[in-house]
């Protein structure tokens, strides 16, 4: 099991969480922005799948542990 640290990208959400397993998060994102995933995939002309996952990528926080 990964844990990751997630703070959401949309500007209208205030999810930021640590130690977030990525199907929790890809959970949230189904519940909460279906539709603004769906308009980026329609904006940018790809699939849904990929919209989800550019969007999880993009809220993931990457900690400095050096």
């Amino acid at each position: 099991m990964i844990l990751l640290n997630f703070n959401c990208i949309f500007p209208s959400c205030n999810f930021k969480q640590n130690n977030v397993e990525e199907e929790d998060f890809l959970k949230h994102l189904n519940e909460e922005h279906c539709g603004d995933i769906l308009e980026i995939s329609k904006k940018e002309n790809i699939p849904i799948k990929m919209a989800e996952m550019i969007t999880m990528s993009n809220s993931t926080v990457f900690i400095n542990s050096g």
